[in-house]
């Protein structure tokens, strides 16, 4: 009779502890769950690329866009960055990134966000977004960024330009961990640019706006907005540019994404 009673006293605390940690691991799980849904929710209701991948796709866009906040520090400059900015920001670096490897752009450790435009230290002008490698930040203004993502046709999305130029900076470090572009692709699309950006400075593109042509950088950037954007008309005006950028991205969202 003692012995059973000190066998209750034993594993009473035991059934308490466990009972703690059950309850502990539901709702964590249910928490995880209710974020995971809002999550979806706002890509749903911001993003029509998100809207178009199927359910599989849409769990590993949503798993990437997570990677990406915890990944990076987001610094508010006069604005507070919320957890939904958080989340919009990052999910351009994601649709950009989709078809690669997981990858949060290593090397750029921070995203500034401005409310509007801002004095830029580089060239002491008016920005409304740029990508500095050597403080490894990527900076946008907020009030452009949310313009462009309301209108997804014409061709000009400042989340996609910036995380272009930070995909194109990150692909010609020297560390191996980082992201890695087709070297072949990567030199013929540097040839197809070529002849195109001649097109512009004659004022005969055949698509892009003028400031494609100021460097092969910015031609990329630009070249990404309308790949997303304008995917059919950059198919019919430049098929061949086109399938290079489809083949250095490893999507194509021309043919659905």
């Amino acid at each position: 009779m003692h012995a059973l009673i000190s066998l209750k006293f034993v594993l009473f605390p035991q059934g308490l502890a466990l009972l703690a940690w059950l309850v502990v691991a539901v709702v964590s799980r249910w928490t995880q769950y209710k974020r995971d849904r809002q999550l979806h929710a706002q890509l749903t209701q911001e993003l029509s690329y998100y809207g178009r991948l199927n359910h599989r796709h849409q769990r590993q866009f949503r798993d990437r866009v997570r990677a990406v906040v915890e990944d990076k520090e987001f610094i508010g400059r006069s604005i507070e960055v919320t957890p939904a900015m958080q989340n919009s920001l990052a999910a351009s670096l994601v649709q950009l990134t989709f078809g690669l490897h997981l990858t949060t752009l290593a090397h750029f450790t921070r995203i500034i966000v401005y409310p509007d435009r801002y004095r830029s230290r580089i060239g002491q002008s008016d920005h409304v977004g740029e990508v500095n490698p050597g403080l490894r930040t990527i900076v946008v203004s907020w009030k452009r960024f949310c313009e462009d993502n309301h209108v997804t046709d014409d061709g000009r999305n400042l989340g996609l330009h910036e995380m272009a130029h930070a995909l194109w900076f990150e692909d010609r470090t020297g560390n191996a961990d980082l992201i890695r572009l087709d070297k072949r692709l990567m030199a013929r699309w540097r040839e197809l640019a070529k002849v195109e950006a001649a097109r512009i400075h004659a004022g005969n593109s055949s698509l892009f706006r003028d400031y494609a042509g100021t460097n092969q950088e910015e031609f990329f950037a630009v070249a990404v907005e309308y790949f997303f954007e304008q995917p059919a008309e950059f198919r019919q005006a430049l098929p061949e540019l086109y399938a290079t950028m489809a083949g250095l991205l490893k999507q194509d969202p021309a043919n659905g994404v």
